[in-house]
Formats: C-alpha cells, structure tokens, sequence
C-alpha cells in the first residue's frame, strides 16, 4: 500500500506554492525579492536562442499523448527483482503526475506547451509538470504503462525543464542574493534527471544548447559551494551533479562533479568521521534523516563508492541510537541534536518506509528497518504503483474549495487547466525534491537476491544491534562509543555540539545549537529498556522550547549551575570537549575534558573565572562507572551546582498506558520515594521501569534530590523525563567559590 505521511502530499493548489517543509526550511524566510516580470524567454546567451528556437518549431501535436485508457493490469509473471524493484516504487507517493495536490502532467492541454502560450503580457507562463517525476513515469518499463516512452509526455518535460532552466539562469544573473547553492541544487535535479530521456527528441544543436545550459548551473552551485545554514539542502548537490554529468556527457566536467560530490561527502568540514553530516558544526539525529535521503539518491543513482560508503557510515550510527522499547516501539537520545527534538527512529523525510528502503539497497546496517513483504504483496506491487498513477491522473487540481462538507472540492476540468507565471521558488512543491524514488529508478541488480539470502541465513543484520546475540563495544569518531553488554547497554556522547560563532555568517537561533560536553547519552537494560536518556526540546528559527528559566529540568547528563548574578551555565556547552578514548572488546575508557564556556544561553561573561570540567566513563562488563571532577579558581560564587541524570519516564505516544518510571532514593538501606527536597546522605537511587530496575550507587553517600518537575517534549514526541540532581556544592544550599567538586558513581541492572 503507498504510503503517504500528513504534509508530504499538500502541494499547494496550480502549483504556484514558494513552500518549504515549514519546521525545516527556515532558509525560505529569507528568501530575496523577485526582479520585474518577463513576458518573454530570456535571450541574452546563445544556448537560450537555440532553445527558443527550436520550442518555436513545435506543433500541439507534438504534445499529445494518444492515450485515452489507464495503466492496466498486466497479467504475465514477472520475477522477483521486477516485483521487489516495483514493490519499492509503492513505499511513497511521489512521483507525481496528477491528483488535485500534483501538476495535471498527463491532462494539461497541448496548447499550454506552445511558445505563444508561454510568453505572454501575464508573464514567462509554466505549464503544470513536475519533469523528473513525469519522466519516471515514461520511463516506467511495466508491461502495463500504456505511457511507456510516450513522445508527447517527454516532449512536454522537456519545454517545462527548458523554460526553467532559461528563467533560472536569467533569475540568478539578476538577483544575486539567490546565487546559494542549498537553494538552487535541486534544480539540477528537476533539469538533470529527465533529460537522458527527451533528448533522443531533440536537434544537435537543442542538445548542445540544454546542455550548455545545464553545466552552467552546475558548474555556478559548485562555485558557490556549501552554505553550511542547513547541510541537509547542500546535500542535494551530490545527487545534482550526478544527474547533471550523466546528462552532459563531458569527460572534464563529470570530474568536477564528481570532485566537488567528494568534498561533501567525505571532508571532514562537512561529513564527521563518527557518520554523520555536520550541522553547524553539530550532529541533528532528526535532519540527518534528510541528509540520508539526499545521499542514498547519489549513491543508487552514481554508484559513487564514496556515496555508498558515507551511507553505510551514516545507518551504521543510526542504528546504535535507536533503542527498543517493548512492543516494537523505538527512541533514543537527542541532547546533542542541533535543533530539532526528533531521536533517529523519527528522523525526517523517511517517507514511510522508503527512504530506508532507498539505503537497505546500499548497506546491509539499513536492512534491519525494514521488513521483507509476503510473496503476494510483491506480486501485486506493480499493480498498486499502477493504480495510484491512475488515481493521480483521474484527480484533476482543485479549483476551489477545501474539502469540508461546506465548501467541497471542485476540480477543474480538462480544458479548464491553465499555466502559472514563472517565478523562483525555494521549493516547487510541497514534496520536491522528493520528487523521484530512488530506490526504484536505480535500483541494483540482485538486490532482491541479495536481501532473500540474508532472511534465509537468518543473518543478524535482521535485527537491531541491541536486539542481536553477544556483546560488543563500538567506538564512533571519538563522537559516540556504544556498548551492549550482559546485562545493560550504553550510548556515550563525546563529539562536538553546534556552534554560533562559526556559522555567524548563518541565519542564528536563539536556543542552544545542541547540548553536549560528554554525557551519557543513554542506558539500556532488556528488562527496562531506557532509563537514563538525554533529551532536548528543540527550536524553531523563531522559537526555542529549551526555555533557559527551566535549565534545571533540561534532561541532559551535565554539570549545571547559577550564579549569584542569577545566571545559568552548564557544561552541556562545551562546543568540542578533549577526547580520550581505549576500547577493547571488554569495554572502554572514555574521557571528556573541557572549560564551561563564559559565553552561552545567549549570555555573555556568565562567569568571572574559570572551571574546569573533567568527566570519565568506565564501560565494563557488568556495570558503568562514572567520575565528575571541576577544578575552579575561586574567582565566581556559585549558588547551586549539580550533576544532573536524566531519567527517562515514559513517551506518552508511544507508550500512553506505560508506567512512568519510579525513582526512589536509598538512606541507611531502606528505599524512599524520591521528591524534589533534599534528601542529606543519599547511598544510591533506584529506577524501575517495567519488568526490571537499574540502580545508580554513590562512591561516598551524597545530597539529592529531583528536579523540580517533570520535563516534556511538545514538539516532534512527548517524551518524558526527570532528573536526578547531585549537590555538588555541598554547602547546604549557601553561597560559595568552587575551587573543587567531584562525584562518583556506577549504573548498573538490578532486579526489579
């Protein structure tokens, strides 16, 4: 069955939209100013007069399609590579032809492709095709698809993607400020990908001239180069250039493609050794699911050994930060996430299930998301992609209405479809660039044979990392080390946070770009699943959840504080802690070394003095040690400081009939529940959580208490959280110059 998530499908009425995926986009609110109206092609460069005149010589014949019955049902058998290839071109919507939300590719008078149509006292007028998506159609080899290389479909693709491609370069030459290589690499996309198809159509001189065209573009976003505001949207460029050499064909120019693919996908700059793409400098476990999506399009379509290798890098991480729950539900940590709260089970334009249907193809680390259907869903894979082409052709736009019982849908009839007025838009729907699947137009050969061989050894790829027999401690750049013992599991986060100061040239944010400094990310046992989790609440361009007046509830395994200035400061922001890291196939010594920055919170000169800030994991056989240490210099006095463990109570979505974990304190052996008062000579703390217990003891008892409420996230989950908060003042809640504090203590699983 397609899939199709709320919000990937509203592309906005006539195709007019300067839409972005709102919550990720937030480069489409800076977005400049259109220059004045065309009412004719651009004809300043030579490549532009000879594609004009070539779209002069077409007739509305040349438009016509003939095809008046749908894509039917073939009956003839077809093997399992077919059926698996065409069961992936059901997992999303896209590409779209039709339906009221999608360009009337197939309906859209031939009139609307004459140039006398296009050029007009209205404006440069775009008639409603989406080119790659209409090409994937035509391009669709299913017995079937009674559009197969249907010639007037391909020559419709080609005036859209020619008039953009004029516009475009006349745009850019015309407004400088939009000359950025995140805003316009997906055009190489929506020009590149169709035209292997329609040039078979074209004079030597139109192909010469689309081509002209096409590397000028490419060869502008490689010279503009990465924006670094949001890596995700610089990512599209790999899949850009590819397509765009593939259609040009020229020796040196593919060498540069290929070239500046490598930069973004292998320079440390961009892509950090651990596996992922660096945002601001961070790691967002949310828009890395973007940047997957981008990367494993260049990698099916190039079969770039780099791309290939940068995605097995990327689902080997993403696979040790998501943890199970019971029933088949699944989180992970988030403290470190640049922006957004998402964990990685729900990171961004997964599409349903393609995006990591897309990279199972490429990495057997993606296999273990994705289940392998029954026999008879693969058999009637083609006949499902054929009906939801059916169904998008047979729904025209909406003319007016929104759907209520009130105000209907009324759709425009056939001869009633019209054209819009060029202009440049950040997106040119709601689903672009997710516009072509992949996984299925490059599909691998043997994949189906590959995944089959797989299931019938019962290979532990199958299952996530957590859920596989042994043990093993993982190291991860330095940025992550994950360990599955026994008895429990562990996700260190050591790596580098996002930083303001390094992307200053960037649209800021007021929240903090990610909170790190080395913590605990999580710990895991069969029998409680997560119980310590580090969480963030995320922010948009205009907003930030993690409200710095609630900095004592933020979920995160840090060293916090307040000034008796009333300033809070943490630890969670030192942007890139020394690093030292042993591990053996037994565990692993992990050190996090740092100053607490002066700056942060959007705060400047928090402190006078200087702290210094070590923490170190010991990850053993049947337990983790902890050890915090500050060294001060007296300068600053201090009103409270705490070492904080984030308990993770429950996500009410997930788990909405779940028992929040209970937490309780030990004093003189006996377990107390745990409250938000202090609590003197505290030995160990106790948190049980389903079928099992995990128990924190102190090196020396110490003064605890909660924090002063629950913490949730209302954004992407609502995921619950509590933390465990350690005086380490100690000084029964009175002023004082830190010159040392510590704390020690050990996790590990107990019975419930």
């Amino acid at each position: 069955m397609l899939v199709r998530r709320i919000g990937q499908l509203l592309v906005m009425v006539a195709f007019a939209c300067c839409g972005s995926q709102g919550f990720a986009a937030d480069a489409a609110k800076t977005v400049p100013v259109a220059p004045p109206l065309r009412t004719t092609l651009p004809q300043d460069h030579e490549y532009q007069k000879q594609l004009r005149g070539f779209m002069a010589t077409l007739k509305p014949q040349d438009f016509d399609h003939g095809v008046t019955e749908p894509i039917g049902k073939f009956p003839g058998s077809a093997g399992h590579e077919d059926m698996f290839r065409n069961f992936i071109f059901t997992q999303m919507g896209p590409p779209l032809v039709g339906s009221k939300r999608g360009p009337p590719s197939i309906n859209a008078p031939s009139k609307l492709f004459l140039l006398p149509e296009i050029e007009t006292p209205a404006g440069v007028l775009w008639p409603p095709v989406y080119p790659e998506s209409l090409i994937s159609l035509v391009e669709w080899d299913y017995p079937g698809n009674v559009y197969h290389k249907n010639r007037g479909l391909k020559l419709r693709a080609f005036v859209v993607a020619a008039i953009n491609l004029m516009m475009l370069d006349d745009y850019l030459d015309r407004t400088p400020a939009s000359c950025r290589a995140d805003f316009m690499a997906h055009q190489l996309i929506a020009s590149g990908a169709p035209y292997l198809s329609f040039k078979d159509l074209l004079t030597a001189e139109a192909r010469a001239a689309y081509e002209t065209g096409l590397k000028k573009l490419a060869r502008r976003i490689i010279g503009w180069g990465p924006k670094e505001e949001e890596i995700h949207y610089d990512l599209i460029a790999a899949a850009g250039l590819w397509f765009a050499s593939q259609a040009c064909q020229d020796a040196a120019f593919t060498k540069e493609a290929e070239d500046h693919a490598r930069v973004l996908l292998t320079d440390p700059r961009y892509f950090h050794p651990a596996g992922y793409f660096l945002e601001r400098g961070g790691f967002d476990a949310g828009f890395a699911g973007t940047c997957n999506w981008f990367v494993s399009g260049a990698a099916l379509a190039s079969n770039w050994p780099f791309a290939r290798a940068a995605i097995d890098k990327a689902y080997r991480l993403r696979a040790h930060l998501i943890l199970p729950e019971p029933n088949e539900k699944w989180t992970g940590p988030t403290h470190f996430n640049t922006r957004l709260s998402s964990p990685a089970t729900i990171d961004q334009w997964e599409w349903g299930k393609c995006r990591d249907w897309c990279a199972s193809l490429i990495s057997d680390e993606a296999v273990h998301l994705v289940k392998l259907p029954e026999l008879q869903v693969l058999e009637q894979a083609a006949f499902t992609r054929a009906g939801e082409f059916n169904r998008q052709i047979a729904e025209n736009p909406v003319r007016l209405g929104n759907g209520s019982n009130e105000t209907p849908y009324i759709y425009f009839k056939n001869e009633e479809i019209g054209s819009n007025p060029w202009s440049w838009r950040l997106w040119r729907n709601y689903n672009f660039p997710v516009s072509l699947n992949f996984g299925h137009d490059y599909y691998p050969v043997g994949a189906y044979a590959h995944r089959k061989e797989l299931e019938e050894r019962k290979s532990p790829l199958l299952k996530s990392p957590f859920l596989r027999d042994g043990t093993f401690v993982r190291d991860f750049g330095k940025a992550f080390t994950v360990a599955k013992m026994a008895s429990y599991a562990a996700i260190v986060h050591t790596g580098p946070v996002g930083d303001h100061a390094r992307h200053d040239t960037a649209g800021q944010f007021k929240g903090p770009l990610g909170l790190g400094g080395g913590q605990l990310s999580a710990f895991w046992t069969p029998a409680t699943s997560s119980v310590i989790l580090g969480r963030r609440a995320g922010m948009t361009k205009d907003k930030t959840f993690d409200n710095v007046e609630e900095w004592r509830q933020w979920p995160i395994h840090a060293v916090s504080g307040y000034t008796t200035a009333g300033r809070p400061f943490t630890s969670a922001r030192i942007v890139q802690p020394a690093v030292t890291s042993e591990v053996t196939p037994d565990g692993a010594t992990v050190t996090a070394a740092g100053v607490i920055p002066t700056d942060q919170l959007g705060q400047t000169k928090v402190l006078t003095g200087q702290l210094e800030y070590l923490r170190t994991f010991k990850l053993e056989p049947d337990r983790v040690r902890i050890t915090t240490q500050i060294q001060g210099d007296g300068r600053d006095q201090i009103t409270e400081l705490y070492e904080t463990l984030p308990v993770f109570l429950r996500d009410a979505g997930l788990q909405p009939e779940a028992t929040p974990t209970v937490i309780e304190f030990q004093l003189n052996g006996a377990w107390a529940p745990a409250t938000d008062k202090w609590l003197e000579q505290v030995t160990a703390v106790k948190l049980t959580r389903f079928d099992g217990a995990v128990q924190i003891t102190f090196d020396a008892p110490r003064r605890v208490k909660l924090s002063p409420a629950d913490w949730t996230d209302t954004w992407f989950t609502k995921a619950m959280c509590r933390n465990v908060m350690i005086d380490l003042l100690e000084a029964k809640d009175q002023v004082q110059a830190v010159q040392k504090a510590a704390v020690g203590y050990r996790l590990h699983a107990i019975q419930k």
